[in-house]
Protein backbone atom coordinates (compact mmCIF):
# COMPACT_ATOMS: atom_id res chain seq x y z
CA UNK A 1 0.00 0.00 0.00
CA UNK A 2 2.62 2.04 0.71
CA UNK A 3 4.80 1.90 -2.35
CA UNK A 4 1.23 2.99 -4.53
CA UNK A 5 1.12 5.64 -2.39
CA UNK A 6 4.90 6.53 -3.07
CA UNK A 7 4.10 5.99 -7.14
CA UNK A 8 1.29 7.72 -7.26
CA UNK A 9 3.14 10.96 -4.97
CA UNK A 10 6.29 10.54 -7.60
CA UNK A 11 3.79 10.42 -10.58
CA UNK A 12 1.74 13.64 -9.50
CA UNK A 13 5.37 15.31 -9.02
CA UNK A 14 6.63 14.26 -12.21
CA UNK A 15 3.10 15.36 -13.97
CA UNK A 16 3.34 19.13 -12.23
CA UNK A 17 6.97 19.61 -12.92
CA UNK A 18 6.22 18.47 -16.54
CA UNK A 19 3.35 20.89 -16.72
CA UNK A 20 5.25 24.08 -15.33
CA UNK A 21 7.92 23.26 -17.77
CA UNK A 22 5.32 23.00 -20.82
CA UNK A 23 3.99 26.85 -19.71
CA UNK A 24 7.04 28.03 -18.95
CA UNK A 25 9.33 26.86 -21.32
CA UNK A 26 9.70 29.75 -23.29
CA UNK A 27 9.83 31.93 -20.51
CA UNK A 28 12.67 29.98 -18.81
CA UNK A 29 14.70 28.93 -22.18
CA UNK A 30 13.30 30.75 -25.19
CA UNK A 31 16.31 33.04 -26.59
CA UNK A 32 14.61 34.37 -29.34
CA UNK A 33 16.66 34.73 -32.83
CA UNK A 34 19.17 37.90 -33.32
CA UNK A 35 18.13 40.74 -35.62
CA UNK A 36 21.13 41.46 -37.66
CA UNK A 37 22.87 45.32 -36.84
CA UNK A 38 23.22 46.63 -40.28
CA UNK A 39 24.47 50.52 -39.77
CA UNK A 40 27.59 51.43 -38.64
CA UNK A 41 28.95 49.56 -34.79
CA UNK A 42 29.71 52.01 -31.92
CA UNK A 43 31.73 50.70 -29.39
CA UNK A 44 31.11 52.56 -26.14
CA UNK A 45 32.58 52.06 -22.62
CA UNK A 46 30.62 53.77 -19.53
CA UNK A 47 32.23 55.98 -17.09
CA UNK A 48 31.33 54.29 -13.85
CA UNK A 49 32.34 54.21 -9.81
CA UNK A 50 34.87 52.34 -10.52
CA UNK A 51 36.88 55.49 -11.51
CA UNK A 52 38.80 56.96 -8.55
CA UNK A 53 39.24 60.38 -10.39
CA UNK A 54 35.54 60.00 -11.02
CA UNK A 55 34.41 59.46 -7.66
CA UNK A 56 36.63 61.91 -6.06
CA UNK A 57 34.80 64.53 -8.06
CA UNK A 58 31.47 63.52 -6.60
CA UNK A 59 32.40 64.14 -3.65
CA UNK A 60 30.04 66.77 -2.41
CA UNK A 61 27.57 67.99 0.00
CA UNK A 62 24.84 68.57 -2.45
CA UNK A 63 24.30 66.14 -5.17
CA UNK A 64 21.76 64.99 -7.69
CA UNK A 65 21.04 62.29 -10.15
CA UNK A 66 18.40 60.50 -12.05
CA UNK A 67 17.54 57.16 -11.48
CA UNK A 68 15.56 55.07 -14.59
CA UNK A 69 14.24 51.91 -14.19
CA UNK A 70 13.39 49.21 -17.25
CA UNK A 71 14.04 51.10 -20.12
CA UNK A 72 13.66 47.80 -23.24
CA UNK A 73 15.30 49.50 -25.64
CA UNK A 74 12.26 52.27 -25.77
CA UNK A 75 13.62 55.83 -25.40
CA UNK A 76 14.85 57.61 -28.29
CA UNK A 77 17.77 59.78 -28.16
CA UNK A 78 15.29 62.70 -28.41
CA UNK A 79 13.52 61.62 -25.49
CA UNK A 80 17.00 61.17 -23.65
CA UNK A 81 18.48 64.32 -24.69
CA UNK A 82 15.38 66.08 -23.04
CA UNK A 83 15.90 64.30 -19.83
CA UNK A 84 19.36 65.66 -20.13
CA UNK A 85 18.21 69.31 -20.54
CA UNK A 86 15.39 69.21 -18.42
CA UNK A 87 17.97 68.08 -15.17
CA UNK A 88 21.13 69.62 -16.88
CA UNK A 89 22.25 70.35 -12.94
CA UNK A 90 22.74 66.04 -12.30
CA UNK A 91 26.35 65.05 -11.71
CA UNK A 92 25.64 61.27 -12.60
CA UNK A 93 22.80 58.71 -13.08
CA UNK A 94 21.99 55.53 -12.61
CA UNK A 95 19.62 52.51 -13.88
CA UNK A 96 18.27 49.43 -12.61
CA UNK A 97 18.38 46.45 -15.11
CA UNK A 98 16.61 45.86 -18.31
CA UNK A 99 18.02 48.31 -20.25
CA UNK A 100 17.97 46.25 -23.33
CA UNK A 101 15.42 44.32 -24.59
CA UNK A 102 18.16 41.47 -25.25
CA UNK A 103 22.00 41.07 -24.46
CA UNK A 104 22.65 41.03 -28.11
CA UNK A 105 24.74 43.52 -30.31
CA UNK A 106 21.38 44.61 -32.31
CA UNK A 107 20.03 45.87 -28.96
CA UNK A 108 23.86 47.47 -28.07
CA UNK A 109 23.79 49.71 -31.08
CA UNK A 110 19.81 50.93 -30.21
CA UNK A 111 21.64 51.85 -26.54
CA UNK A 112 24.58 53.34 -27.82
CA UNK A 113 22.86 55.38 -30.44
CA UNK A 114 19.76 56.48 -28.00
CA UNK A 115 22.71 58.53 -25.93
CA UNK A 116 24.74 59.82 -28.74
CA UNK A 117 25.12 63.53 -28.40
CA UNK A 118 23.19 63.84 -25.23
CA UNK A 119 24.90 64.89 -21.91
CA UNK A 120 23.63 61.05 -20.19
CA UNK A 121 26.68 60.02 -22.51
CA UNK A 122 29.35 61.56 -20.89
CA UNK A 123 28.38 61.13 -17.12
CA UNK A 124 28.60 58.56 -14.97
CA UNK A 125 26.19 55.66 -14.38
CA UNK A 126 25.50 53.56 -11.81
CA UNK A 127 23.78 50.30 -13.48
CA UNK A 128 23.01 46.73 -12.71
CA UNK A 129 22.04 44.26 -14.99
CA UNK A 130 17.95 42.81 -15.12
CA UNK A 131 16.99 39.39 -16.43
CA UNK A 132 16.63 40.92 -20.25
CA UNK A 133 20.38 41.44 -19.73
CA UNK A 134 20.88 37.73 -18.94
CA UNK A 135 20.67 34.80 -21.43
CA UNK A 136 17.81 32.52 -20.41
CA UNK A 137 18.71 28.75 -19.78
CA UNK A 138 18.68 26.14 -17.39
CA UNK A 139 21.51 28.29 -15.52
CA UNK A 140 21.23 32.02 -16.49
CA UNK A 141 24.35 33.33 -17.84
CA UNK A 142 25.30 37.12 -18.09
CA UNK A 143 27.66 37.78 -20.89
CA UNK A 144 30.95 38.50 -20.20
CA UNK A 145 30.79 42.09 -22.38
CA UNK A 146 28.47 43.15 -19.77
CA UNK A 147 30.90 43.72 -17.30
CA UNK A 148 33.38 45.37 -19.97
CA UNK A 149 30.93 47.80 -20.76
CA UNK A 150 29.79 48.93 -17.15
CA UNK A 151 33.64 48.52 -15.29
CA UNK A 152 31.79 48.37 -12.10
CA UNK A 153 33.74 48.78 -8.21
CA UNK A 154 34.54 45.51 -7.38
CA UNK A 155 33.45 45.57 -4.05
CA UNK A 156 30.47 43.33 -3.46
CA UNK A 157 29.84 39.57 -2.65
CA UNK A 158 32.57 37.00 -4.12
CA UNK A 159 30.14 35.85 -6.67
CA UNK A 160 28.89 39.21 -7.73
CA UNK A 161 31.84 41.08 -8.29
CA UNK A 162 30.81 44.05 -10.78
CA UNK A 163 27.28 43.17 -10.51
CA UNK A 164 26.53 43.87 -7.04
CA UNK A 165 28.31 46.33 -5.17
CA UNK A 166 28.30 50.12 -3.26
CA UNK A 167 29.07 53.48 -3.75
CA UNK A 168 30.00 56.00 -0.90
CA UNK A 169 29.32 59.96 -1.44
CA UNK A 170 29.85 62.31 2.28
CA UNK A 171 25.63 61.72 2.94
CA UNK A 172 24.95 58.61 0.68
CA UNK A 173 25.44 55.08 0.28
CA UNK A 174 23.72 53.81 -2.94
CA UNK A 175 24.09 50.22 -3.05
CA UNK A 176 23.06 48.22 -6.63
CA UNK A 177 21.72 44.78 -6.04
CA UNK A 178 21.74 42.32 -9.34
CA UNK A 179 19.17 39.97 -8.54
CA UNK A 180 18.49 37.88 -11.64
CA UNK A 181 21.80 36.16 -10.99
CA UNK A 182 20.65 34.55 -7.83
CA UNK A 183 20.59 31.05 -8.48
CA UNK A 184 21.64 29.11 -5.46
CA UNK A 185 20.55 29.17 -1.81
CA UNK A 186 23.89 30.25 -1.02
CA UNK A 187 23.85 33.23 -3.43
CA UNK A 188 20.81 34.46 -1.82
CA UNK A 189 21.98 34.02 1.43
CA UNK A 190 26.07 35.39 0.77
CA UNK A 191 23.76 38.48 -0.88
CA UNK A 192 21.63 39.07 1.74
CA UNK A 193 24.59 39.12 4.59
CA UNK A 194 26.61 41.42 2.49
CA UNK A 195 24.05 43.72 2.36
CA UNK A 196 22.94 43.66 6.30
CA UNK A 197 26.75 44.63 6.61
CA UNK A 198 27.14 46.95 4.19
CA UNK A 199 23.49 48.68 5.19
CA UNK A 200 24.77 48.86 8.72
CA UNK A 201 28.31 49.75 7.78
CA UNK A 202 26.66 53.63 6.58
CA UNK A 203 26.81 55.15 9.15
CA UNK A 204 24.69 58.38 9.00
CA UNK A 205 24.51 58.48 5.55
CA UNK A 206 21.33 58.14 3.51
CA UNK A 207 21.06 55.05 2.45
CA UNK A 208 19.42 53.86 -1.17
CA UNK A 209 19.18 50.39 -2.73
CA UNK A 210 18.33 50.04 -6.07
CA UNK A 211 17.32 46.19 -7.63
CA UNK A 212 15.70 45.07 -10.80
CA UNK A 213 13.41 42.55 -8.53
CA UNK A 214 11.17 44.25 -5.85
CA UNK A 215 10.68 42.78 -2.75
CA UNK A 216 6.82 43.87 -2.91
CA UNK A 217 5.62 43.17 -6.59
CA UNK A 218 3.04 45.93 -7.62
CA UNK A 219 1.60 43.73 -10.73
CA UNK A 220 -0.42 41.02 -10.44
CA UNK A 221 1.62 37.07 -10.40
CA UNK A 222 4.99 38.97 -10.52
CA UNK A 223 5.68 37.96 -7.07
CA UNK A 224 9.05 36.78 -6.17
CA UNK A 225 8.91 34.78 -2.73
CA UNK A 226 13.28 34.52 -3.16
CA UNK A 227 13.36 37.70 -3.39
CA UNK A 228 10.90 39.11 -0.63
CA UNK A 229 12.68 36.01 1.86
CA UNK A 230 15.94 37.20 1.57
CA UNK A 231 16.11 40.78 1.33
CA UNK A 232 12.99 42.10 3.09
CA UNK A 233 14.42 41.45 6.81
CA UNK A 234 17.70 43.35 5.83
CA UNK A 235 15.50 46.11 4.17
CA UNK A 236 14.51 47.56 7.34
CA UNK A 237 18.50 49.23 7.11
CA UNK A 238 17.82 51.19 4.42
CA UNK A 239 16.03 54.77 4.13
CA UNK A 240 14.46 53.77 0.54
CA UNK A 241 14.65 50.41 -1.73
CA UNK A 242 14.26 51.55 -5.79
CA UNK A 243 13.00 48.06 -8.01
CA UNK A 244 11.98 47.63 -11.75
CA UNK A 245 10.54 44.91 -13.70
CA UNK A 246 7.09 45.09 -12.50
CA UNK A 247 6.50 48.33 -15.20
CA UNK A 248 4.55 50.47 -13.43
CA UNK A 249 5.03 52.92 -10.88
CA UNK A 250 4.05 52.34 -6.75
CA UNK A 251 5.18 53.86 -3.71
CA UNK A 252 4.60 52.61 -0.35
CA UNK A 253 6.11 52.88 3.28
CA UNK A 254 6.86 49.78 5.45
CA UNK A 255 6.97 49.99 9.02
CA UNK A 256 8.66 47.43 10.69
CA UNK A 257 8.05 46.29 14.21
CA UNK A 258 10.11 47.92 16.73
CA UNK A 259 13.09 46.16 18.40
CA UNK A 260 13.46 46.89 21.67
CA UNK A 261 17.24 47.25 21.53
CA UNK A 262 17.24 50.06 18.10
CA UNK A 263 14.65 52.50 17.58
CA UNK A 264 13.51 52.15 14.19
CA UNK A 265 13.04 54.03 10.96
CA UNK A 266 10.47 53.57 8.07
CA UNK A 267 11.63 52.12 4.55
CA UNK A 268 10.29 53.75 1.41
CA UNK A 269 9.72 50.72 -1.25
CA UNK A 270 9.40 52.26 -4.78
CA UNK A 271 9.24 50.43 -7.88
CA UNK A 272 9.68 52.75 -11.17
CA UNK A 273 9.52 52.20 -15.33
CA UNK A 274 10.89 54.24 -17.37
CA UNK A 275 9.50 52.04 -20.80
CA UNK A 276 6.82 51.68 -23.18
CA UNK A 277 6.08 48.20 -21.53
CA UNK A 278 3.12 48.64 -19.08
CA UNK A 279 1.58 46.28 -16.62
CA UNK A 280 -1.62 47.56 -14.33
CA UNK A 281 -0.94 48.03 -10.61
CA UNK A 282 -1.87 45.63 -8.39
CA UNK A 283 -4.68 47.09 -6.18
CA UNK A 284 -3.10 47.33 -2.19
CA UNK A 285 -4.69 50.00 0.11
CA UNK A 286 -1.18 50.55 1.18
CA UNK A 287 0.23 52.89 -1.61
CA UNK A 288 0.79 56.04 -1.15
CA UNK A 289 1.00 57.16 -4.95
CA UNK A 290 0.75 54.83 -8.23
CA UNK A 291 0.73 55.26 -11.84
CA UNK A 292 0.09 52.72 -14.25
CA UNK A 293 -0.07 53.06 -18.49
CA UNK A 294 2.70 56.02 -18.71
CA UNK A 295 6.77 55.82 -18.27
CA UNK A 296 8.54 57.67 -15.23
CA UNK A 297 11.48 58.27 -14.08
CA UNK A 298 13.09 59.55 -10.39
CA UNK A 299 15.12 62.95 -9.87
CA UNK A 300 16.90 62.75 -6.34
CA UNK A 301 18.72 65.34 -4.67
CA UNK A 302 21.01 64.95 -1.17
CA UNK A 303 21.80 67.36 1.09
CA UNK A 304 23.50 66.85 4.85
CA UNK A 305 20.03 66.96 6.03
CA UNK A 306 17.39 65.79 3.74
CA UNK A 307 16.99 62.85 0.59
CA UNK A 308 14.63 64.43 -1.57
CA UNK A 309 12.96 62.20 -4.41
CA UNK A 310 10.91 63.44 -7.11
CA UNK A 311 8.70 61.19 -9.84
CA UNK A 312 8.25 62.49 -12.98
CA UNK A 313 6.14 61.61 -15.95
CA UNK A 314 9.08 60.86 -18.93
CA UNK A 315 6.97 62.29 -21.76
CA UNK A 316 5.45 65.53 -20.12
CA UNK A 317 8.11 65.97 -17.39
CA UNK A 318 5.03 66.69 -14.94
CA UNK A 319 5.45 65.49 -11.31
CA UNK A 320 3.30 63.52 -9.84
CA UNK A 321 4.92 62.54 -7.02
CA UNK A 322 7.51 63.40 -4.50
CA UNK A 323 8.45 62.86 -0.91
CA UNK A 324 11.26 63.64 1.50
CA UNK A 325 13.52 61.92 4.22
CA UNK A 326 14.75 64.99 6.72
CA UNK A 327 17.64 64.17 9.43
Amino acid sequence: MRRWIGWIIGLCLLAGGATTCAIRWEAWFGNPPEPEWTGEKITHQFITMNNDSVLRALQRDTLSFLLLGDIHNSLTNDQMAALSERHSDIQFWAQMGDWMERPYLYYEQMMYKSLLGTHLDSLPIVAIPGNHEYLKGVVKTLPKHWKTIFPNPQNGPARFLGTTYYVDFPHLRLIALDTDGLHRISDYTQVAFWLKKTLRDAGKKFTIVMMHHPVYSTAEGRFNPFIWLAFHGAMREADVVFSGHDHNYARHTEYYKARFWKKEEPTIFIGTNASTKKYPVKENNKYEASLSGEPVYEYILVTPTTLDISTYNLHSGEVIDEVEIVR
